[in-house]
């Protein structure tokens, strides 16, 4: 028998309730700088002293940390360092000390949270396995499919079971496809590349530029900037896809849950080629009347909810839009049986840069982990024939440290990265583990939050070298700021812009 890794990221509302029993102990007035982060050492020492307290009805503590945790391991704990996520051991530690010594890691959940992560309990099904082939076998793009499909197969109804399987016929399909007056020229031939979408624009491989752009102390740093794509962001990517799929399947309504740029894109292109598909678009009631406006004007049927209340499934999505005739793509496996197609060309093209440390916007996480499959299976197909698009180095590749930007704090200047409810989080946590055990991408990968006061910096950054970005799509950059004194100065780095989305195009 061997143990299996037990590292779980731990959820901010559980990260909360540690940091209050901290605050209110006498180690919170302790000397510290003026980081937001600069808690940890002190934080350290509260833990010290709560291990010694407990000596006598929790020994094991001190067996476990007879100093307490590292500075690093709680750095990692509270998703401040790659890899994210904390030991059970750990995990149990922090929940004893936030509740003064009452619940570890499974009680806190089940006193706390029994209706919200309850998934996330521990068991001893999941603790240990045995040391077969199968189990330490290298991770699989299929096998990290085929688990989604599993966890989303229940929840399909029939017109999406029906797409689905129209998809497995259409897989063998790899030359120019025609559907009505939409043209694919292919599907992975770089001198036949399909986006931008012609005729309205011309397709190129790479479709966006990459150019050298200047930050202090550094000498290598790159720009892969999508504000160039039709409505300024990297949505035009999978926007073209969901254009294709309704076409090609006839779907009359698709709903979907977004903060603005992803509505704009598909609608866009909707009205570009004339589809009549209907887009019915789940927004926040706190999101601005403004972009609320913008998308009632280019088409969509904008529906309002508190998504702040419960994650949605897709069921739930279309009732709240009145779609009885159609799909909701809010998770997007739905349409992406291989959770590649979306991004996959922009995937290459950043894999194509052969970066030693690449920073991607995470929202969805959508882009980020279509990058990572894409990574993977070149990876695997270095024995036999690599995709023609792909023109990278393996050897760098998997050596790249891939960092997601994300936030979980509400009303964050990054609002197209903020999610009350991120479904596929844990998986895509999981499958990153993976690749990293398995020397796919590089040991200091990982999703991390990105500090706020490092966002404004990043604009001015983007500003003084005319580089179009909202926050969000500079997330990135700042996430590049942030760490700045953790990278090797000579290394080369790109960052990826996802860009700044233009509500105004889509009236012209």
């Amino acid at each position: 028998m061997s143990k299996k890794a037990t590292s779980k990221t731990i959820p901010r509302e559980v990260l909360d309730l540690i940091r209050q029993e901290f605050n209110s102990s006498q180690f919170n007035a302790l000397p510290r700088g003026t980081g937001k982060w600069s808690f940890i050492p002190n934080l350290q020492k509260a833990l010290q002293k709560f291990i010694e307290d407990q000596k006598d009805n929790r020994p094991d503590l001190a067996v476990q940390y007879p100093k307490g945790p590292t500075e690093d391991l709680l750095r990692r704990a509270f998703n401040l360092k790659s890899p994210p996520g904390a030991t059970k051991s750990l995990r149990d530690m922090l929940c004893l000390y936030s509740t003064q010594g009452k619940y570890d890691w499974n009680e806190t959940i089940a006193q706390y949270y029994p209706d919200k992560f309850m998934p996330l309990i521990d068991s001893d099904k999941n603790e240990t396995v045995t040391n077969t082939p199968q189990a330490s076998a290298t991770p699989s793009i299929d096998s990290f499919a085929s688990k989604v499909a599993e966890l989303l197969l229940e929840k399909l109804s029939a017109k999406e079971i029906e797409i689905v399987k129209k998809q497995i016929q259409d897989d063998s399909i790899k030359t120019e496809e025609l559907i009505e007056n939409i043209t694919v020229p292919s599907y992975n031939d770089p001198d036949k590349p399909e986006f931008p979408p012609k005729p309205f624009y011309t397709p190129q491989f790479p479709a966006s530029s990459t150019y050298p752009i200047k930050i202090p102390g550094f000498t290598n740093v790159w720009m892969k900037d999508e504000s160039s794509n039709p409505t300024g962001t990297h949505k035009d990517r999978m926007a073209w896809e969901v254009l294709i799929k309704a076409k090609r399947y006839n779907i009359k309504e698709i709903s979907l849950i977004s903060s603005g740029s992803a509505a704009v894109s598909i609608q866009h292109f909707f009205k570009l080629y004339n589809v009549n598909t209907i887009l019915k678009v789940l927004v926040d009631h706190h999101l601005k009347p403004e972009i609320k406006e913008h998308l009632t004007r280019i088409g969509c049927k904008v529906y309002e909810t508190d998504l702040s209340r419960k994650s949605l499934t897709g069921k739930e999505i279309k009732e709240l839009t009145d779609n009885s005739q159609g799909i909701d793509i809010t998770y997007r496996e739905i349409l992406d049986r291989y959770n590649d197609n979306y991004y996959d060309w922009l995937s290459y093209e950043i894999l194509n840069e052969n970066p030693q440390h690449c920073f991607i916007p995470f929202g969805t996480g959508d882009l980020f982990i279509n990058v990572m499959i894409i990574a993977e299976r070149e990876f695997n197909n270095r024995i036999y024939k690599h995709d023609p698009r792909f023109r990278g180095s393996i050897d760098t590749i998997s050596n790249c440290n891939f960092i997601g930007a994300t936030t979980h704090t509400p009303n964050t200047r990054l609002d197209k990265l903020f999610s009350y409810h991120l479904p596929s989080l844990r998986d895509y946590n999981a499958y990153l583990a993976s690749l990293i055990e398995n020397n796919r991408i590089g040991h200091g990968s990982g999703i991390l939050d990105v500090e706020e006061e490092y966002v404004e910096e990043a604009l001015q950054k983007a500003r003084e070298q005319n580089i179009v970005c909202e926050p969000s799509g500079a997330a990135g950059l700042a996430m590049l700021l942030q760490n700045q004194n953790d990278i090797p100065k000579d290394d080369k780095i790109l960052i990826v812009n996802t860009g700044k989305t233009n509500y105004h195009l889509a009236y012209t």
